[in-house]
């Protein structure tokens, strides 16, 4: 199994609560797809 680490940095505090619902909905649509995308890469490794 391929094993992906990922490194996030941020600067200051973020706050997904600071976007609007619809930056919300976009950045977690977002997310979910890089990972269900580096599973399915990691599957056909």
């Amino acid at each position: 199994m391929l094993k992906t680490e990922l490194k996030v940095e941020t600067i200051g505090i973020p706050s997904i609560q600071a976007l609007s619902e619809s930056e919300q909905r976009t950045f977690f649509e977002t997310l979910f797809a890089s990972i269900l995308k580096l599973s399915k890469q990691s599957k056909g490794a």
